[in-house]
């Protein structure tokens, strides 16, 4: 979400908006669905288990190439992100360093269990909610709204950069399993999980919506990429904890996306888990210190691609267990013709 303020800015008010909106249908049908496939498939499985069986060996090589490589670009964004926030910590603390301690805590939570982490995760996002409306408040009372009214409502120029933003900020498809997982373990009412995943994908959509809304009136520079460091505000105490919301907003998206990670290596190619371990702990490390740590290309590549050819296996996938109806095809369409754009306009990695 860190970085939707930025391109809404860049792309048009209103063009940013209609994103939004149009990226939590796509993905409250697309998590639906995945959800069906979990409920509809016997035995455990991660995503790309599902695609093997469903779609054969292409599908498999395929999600492959969508899940691992897009979660480890995924993982290598919030080592970027991870120096912006930790610096309204300790502004003394180098880049280098401050992502080093973030990636020291991630990387030690990879082998925990859900059943250990949820309670904590829940009480993050309270608190991410109650700092984006406490920013929202601020903004609101302290702006002149007709700062809006400045921005572009849409720039043809930038129209297309929102796309792989907007799909990496809403897709949730790599908890899903893990909350079926713990709907499962508790004895929760199976009737009320795809509802869940309904409100977990609109809800997010929403505090979205606030957020950028604040970043805007709060940055009267200017909104930067990672969206805190251009923020201007005197009241004391409250860039602190912006950082330490940040800190534990992304700490806790980086372990489950490692876990999914380490458990699509773990049960789906039967590799140990030391050894998935250590390849999903250092290969996002090594990308961040080898490229320019350019987090729009990051996200956009993340999310324009890999997420997009994830979601499109998703749609396939489902399709072989029931009829995925004009709106299905729809989504596949306009995901493809956003990797094609992606491909033509964002590679290769920027120096």
């Amino acid at each position: 979400m860190f970085a939707l303020p930025y391109v809404f800015v860049k792309a048009g008010f209103l063009a940013g908006f209609l994103y939004l909106v149009l990226g939590a249908a796509i993905f409250s049908t697309l998590h639906v669905m995945y959800a069906e496939v979990i409920e509809l498939t016997p035995g455990k499985h991660r995503f790309v288990g599902y695609a093997e069986i469903y779609l054969g060996r292409a599908g498999k090589w395929m999600s492959i190439v969508a899940v691992l490589l897009g979660i480890i670009l995924t993982l290598t964004i919030y080592l970027i992100l991870s120096a912006s926030f930790i610096k309204l910590l300790a502004p003394d603390l180098s880049s280098t360093i401050s992502v080093l301690i973030f990636w020291t805590l991630g990387s030690a939570v990879v082998l925990m269990s859900l059943n250990r982490l949820a309670n904590f995760e829940f009480a993050v996002t309270l608190a991410m909610v109650g700092i984006v409306a406490i920013l929202f408040i601020l903004g609101f009372t302290r702006t002149d709204l007709g700062t809006l009214s400045s921005l572009p409502v849409i720039n043809p120029n930038q129209l297309l950069l929102p796309y792989g933003v907007v799909l990496f900020s809403l897709a949730g498809r790599a908890a899903i399993s893990s909350v079926k997982e713990y709907f499962f373990k508790r004895g929760l009412d199976g009737k009320k999980f795809k509802r869940a995943i309904i409100w977990g994908t609109i809800t997010p959509t929403v505090v979205y919506a606030f957020f950028v809304l604040a970043i805007i009136w709060l940055s009267p520079g200017g909104v930067t990429e990672d969206a805190v460091s251009g923020i201007q505000i005197s009241f004391p105490g409250v860039m602190g904890l912006i950082g330490l919301l940040g800190f534990f907003v992304i700490w806790t998206s980086y372990f489950f996306l490692g876990i999914e990670a380490r458990d699509i290596l773990r049960y789906d190619f039967k590799i140990p888990l030391l050894a998935a371990s250590i390849l999903i702990v250092f290969l996002p490390l090594i990308l961040y210190f080898w490229s320019s740590q350019n987090l729009i290309w990051f996200i956009s590549i993340a999310g324009g691609i890999f997420l997009a050819l994830e979601s499109i296996l998703i749609l396939l996938i489902r399709r072989r267990l029931r009829p995925i109806g004009i709106w299905g095809h729809f989504i596949i369409l306009l995901l493809l013709s956003g990797i094609v754009y992606e491909v033509f306009t964002n590679l290769p990695l920027p120096s």
